[in-house]
């Protein structure tokens, strides 16, 4: 999820910057395919990573910690809870149910 955001966070600061990809490649000293790849989510950058691209594009990158909501801990607690094994079918079942749906 973390690298989806800085995928997220680099092509949001290469847009307000009001800049094309190729111009971002050339500032950043980085690969165009590189930076379309990350910005695509299909190539997941290093937070320092990240920091330098968005800051290529004049913005600073900012990660924080912060309090998680009761129901978000409420949810992590239950998952927890379950047993390794009842996790692992769940999981097979969503599996099995998303290659269902792509054939449909």
């Amino acid at each position: 999820m973390m690298e989806t955001m800085l995928g997220s966070a680099i092509r949001q600061a290469r847009k307000r910057a009001g800049l094309t990809r190729s111009e971002f490649s050339k500032r950043a000293g980085m690969s165009c395919s590189a930076i379309t790849r990350y910005e695509s989510g299909h190539a997941h950058p290093m937070l320092e990573t990240a920091q330098r691209l968005v800051e290529a594009c004049g913005f600073g990158l900012r990660v924080e910690v912060v309090a998680v909501s009761p129901q978000r801990q409420a949810a992590v607690d239950a998952a927890l809870a379950r047993s390794v094994e009842d996790r692992l079918r769940t999981n097979d079942s969503f599996t099995a149910l998303a290659a269902q749906l792509r054939r449909e």
